[in-house]
C-alpha cells in the first residue's frame, strides 16, 4: 500500500505566488538594466522576464548586475523584497529539494527557515563582490540545515526515551492507561485512538494514515511523539502535554522566520 499525503503550499510555493501576483498587478517592478548590461532589452524589464533571461544562461557578470541592483531596492522597499524573493525562488527551491530529502519533519518550519536564511542575508551580502545569489542560496540552505538537524536530533532523543521504557508497565488495561492520560491531558483522546489502533489493534500505519487522511510520515511522528509523552506519564517523567508540543516544537529562531514569513506574503 502506498503511503498517502496532504499536499499543501509550502511558504515558498506562497511566495512564488505573490511573486507572480505582484508581476501581473499595475504596480509591477521593472528593471531597466540596458546600460551596464547591454546584453538585455533596451527597455524596463518586469522582474519574471528578467528572471527567465538569466535562467536562460546569463553570464555571471549579467547575473551580478542585476541582483547587485535588486538588493539595493529590496534593502529600501517592502515590495522590492518580496521581488527579490520571488527572483530567488528557483534557488530557494533547490535548496529546499536537497534540504528535504530523508526529512519528515514540519515542510513549513524548514520552508520558513529557508526564506528567513535569504532574507537576514540579503541584509548584509556584499553587492560589490561577485556570486551574489550563490552567497544568497547558501546563507537559505544553512538556515534550514539547522531546521533539519536539529529535527534529527529531538526524534532520536524521543526513540532513545521510547525505546528504554514500554507500555505495559503501569498496572491496569492499556486502554485504561490510554484513558487516563487523555483525562490528564497528556496526550489528546486523537493520539490514544492512533496509538489503540496501531499498537493494540493490529493496524498497519500505512492503512491508517489513509484512512485519516495524513501522510505516512505525519502519523509516524505524532505516534512518536505521543507515545514518548505517554511514557513520561506513566513512569512520572514531566514532558510536554498533548498542547504544548506543537509550540515547542517550534525553535525560538523560528518562531519570528514564520512571522516574517506571513509579513513578507501580505506585501502583494
Amino acid at each position: 500500500m502506498g503511503r498517502a499525503a496532504v499536499q499543501c503550499a509550502s511558504p515558498i510555493d506562497l511566495a512564488d505566488n505573490a511573486f507572480r501576483t505582484l508581476n501581473e498587478s499595475s504596480v509591477a517592478p521593472v528593471l531597466d538594466m540596458s546600460h551596464p548590461a547591454p546584453e538585455l532589452p533596451a527597455q524596463a524589464v518586469r522582474l519574471d522576464e528578467l528572471q527567465e533571461i538569466l535562467l536562460a544562461g546569463a553570464s555571471q557578470e549579467l547575473r551580478d548586475a542585476v541582483w547587485a541592483e535588486v538588493v539595493r531596492r529590496a534593502r529600501q522597499n517592502e515590495t522590492w523584497k518580496l521581488a527579490a524573493v520571488g527572483m530567488a525562488i528557483p534557488a530557494l527551491r533547490a535548496a529546499a529539494g536537497s534540504l528535504s530529502r530523508g526529512f519528515d519533519g514540519d515542510r513549513e518550519e524548514l520552508d520558513a527557515e529557508i526564506l528567513t536564511g535569504f532574507l537576514t542575508h540579503l541584509s548584509s551580502v556584499d553587492v560589490e563582490a561577485p556570486g551574489i545569489i550563490t552567497k544568497l542560496r547558501w546563507a537559505a540552505w544553512r538556515a534550514g540545515r539547522e531546521v533539519v538537524l536539529a529535527h534529527r536530533r529531538a526524534v532520536e532523543r524521543e526513540e532513545e526515551i521510547g525505546e528504554g521504557a514500554s507500555l505495559a508497565r503501569p498496572t491496569g488495561h492499556p486502554d485504561l492507561v490510554l484513558a487516563r492520560a487523555v483525562e490528564a491531558g497528556v496526550i489528546s483522546a486523537a493520539d490514544a485512538e492512533l496509538i489503540a489502533a496501531t499498537r493494540l489493534d493490529g493496524d498497519d500505519m500505512e492503512g491508517y494514515a489513509v484512512r485519516v487522511g495524513a501522510s505516512y510520515n505525519a502519523v509516524k511522528i505524532r505516534r512518536q511523539r505521543a507515545e514518548v509523552r505517554l511514557v513520561a506519564f506513566v513512569t512520572g517523567h514531566r514532558r510536554p502535554r498533548a498542547d504544548e508540543t506543537r509550540v515547542r516544537s517550534i525553535r525560538p529562531a523560528q518562531r519570528p522566520a514564520l512571522g516574517r514569513t506571513a509579513e513578507l506574503l501580505n506585501v502583494a
